[in-house]
């Protein structure tokens, strides 16, 4: 593939390369931000899945802190995915489309997505019980959250990683059929 490719695919692949790369860059910032300056950080439509209206600045920095890290724990599968689409993207961007390089990251992005939702659910327990903890008894909370997002990130998981095993499939085929001939 050249960038005469008349698809553009190549040049199309590093601009999104870049924008996973500084997706997965700007994501961890953001949650630290939120956390930090969680005021400052709802001024400017940052939303953390995990802690609904219990982050506040009035939630001791410790408490934050401890929340942020394990709220870090989730975002670093999204880091993960994002890390990988990157290279996904690069790759095909050198015209490395059916290797088994490429196979394998789209398969890395799949379970990246799928753990992220399960691991951003296990987390969302103790931070409420972080956030809600410095309220005192009758107030603190242990939540759990699951909606619609979580619903469609599964689902492209699920859809990703189908397709990364139709592609390995296709290409086991392929390298059959290229004996043959």
């Amino acid at each position: 593939m050249t960038d005469k490719d008349p698809s553009n695919l190549a040049w199309l692949s590093r601009v999104m390369a870049w924008l996973a790369t500084a997706g997965a860059i700007i994501a961890p910032l953001v949650v630290v931000y939120s956390y930090l300056f969680p005021e400052s950080a709802k001024g400017m439509n940052f939303s953390i899945d995990q802690t609904g209206d219990l982050l506040t600045g009035t939630v001791p920095l410790a408490y934050r802190a401890i929340a942020m890290l394990l709220s870090l724990c989730a975002e670093g599968f999204t880091v993960w995915a994002l890390w990988a689409l990157r290279a996904l993207f690069f790759g095909y961007a050198r015209g490395e489309v059916f290797t088994p390089r490429a196979l394998s990251l789209i398969n890395n992005i799949g379970v990246a997505l799928f753990a992220g939702v399960i691991v951003t659910f296990v987390m969302h327990a103790p931070i409420s019980l972080l956030l809600s903890w410095p309220k005192g008894p009758g107030h603190r909370l242990i939540s759990l959250g699951f909606g619609s997002n979580d619903v469609s990130t599964l689902f492209s998981a699920g859809v990703v990683l189908v397709i990364a095993r139709v592609m390995v499939r296709a290409r086991g085929l392929a390298d059959e059929n290229a004996k043959f001939v």
